[in-house]
C-alpha cells in the first residue's frame, strides 16, 4: 500500500478524477462527510496500511482513498 503524487493542472484534473473514482479511490470530503477520521486515514496512508492519492492541482491539495480499504478500516475499529 502506498500514497502516489501525483501534480497536474486543472484541465487534466477533471479527466484524472474520473478515473480515480472507476477505480475506487474516493475523495476526502465524501468520507468526511459520512462520519470518517480523516486524521487517521491520512496517518494510516502514511503508515502505509492503506492505498491514497495526493493529487495537487496549482496551489491546491486534494486527497483520494481507496473506498473498499476505508471502510475496513472503519469496521475493524481503525477510524475511531
Amino acid at each position: 500500500m502506498a500514497i502516489w503524487k501525483i501534480k497536474m493542472d486543472s484541465r487534466d484534473f477533471e479527466q484524472y478524477r474520473k478515473k480515480l473514482v472507476n477505480r475506487g479511490f474516493i475523495p476526502t470530503n465524501y468520507f468526511s462527510a459520512n462520519g470518517f477520521n480523516i486524521k487517521k486515514m491520512r496517518e494510516l496512508a502514511l503508515a502505509g496500511k492503506m492505498d491514497a492519492m495526493q493529487c495537487v492541482v496549482g496551489n491546491s491539495i486534494r486527497w483520494y482513498y481507496c473506498e473498499d480499504q476505508a471502510e475496513l478500516a472503519r469496521l475493524r475499529g481503525e477510524l475511531s
